[in-house]
């Protein structure tokens, strides 16, 4: 269980460090095709993070699950603000303002896919990330198994 809380304290800070980037980075260049190409750069390594910790470490799948929401601990942690101002205040806007530095990162899937950005995009961002982490985690103990069984 300790190898599991390791890893999920090293994955919170990696994906803490891509989104503090990818935010300063989005806020701060101006958006054209360039910076949509760089930033499907950067949403690869965020989606990528997560399957190589669960791919790279040798758990299981209870583990790779705690790995994944240790994982996802800043989005959980800006959702309960976020959950707050959206329905105690009822202000959605600001609800996706304040989430917006978890899931700015993945801005060249969100200008693709959605025209209307709500409060349920970072969960299931969050939910992706913690199937990433499990599935890398079944594919190296299926590789595992295969490899040994030669």
């Amino acid at each position: 269980m300790q190898k599991a809380f390791n890893v999920g304290e090293r994955l919170f800070f990696d994906v803490l460090i891509i989104c503090l980037i990818s935010f300063v980075y989005f806020k701060m260049v101006p958006m054209n095709n360039i910076t949509l190409f760089i930033g499907s750069i950067i949403c690869l390594i965020y989606f990528g993070i997560n399957f190589y910790m669960g791919y790279k470490n040798n758990l299981k799948a209870s583990e790779a699950l705690i790995v994944g929401i240790m994982g996802c601990g800043v989005g959980i942690f800006l959702s309960f603000f976020a959950i707050y101002v959206q329905v105690v205040l009822n202000c959605p806007n600001t609800a996706v303002w304040i989430l917006m530095p978890y899931f700015i990162s993945t801005t060249p899937i969100i200008d693709f896919f959605y025209k209307d950005i709500t409060i349920l995009y970072a969960f299931q961002i969050m939910l992706i990330n913690i199937l990433l982490v499990i599935s890398g985690s079944l594919i190296k103990n299926i590789l595992n198994r295969l490899i040994n069984k030669s």
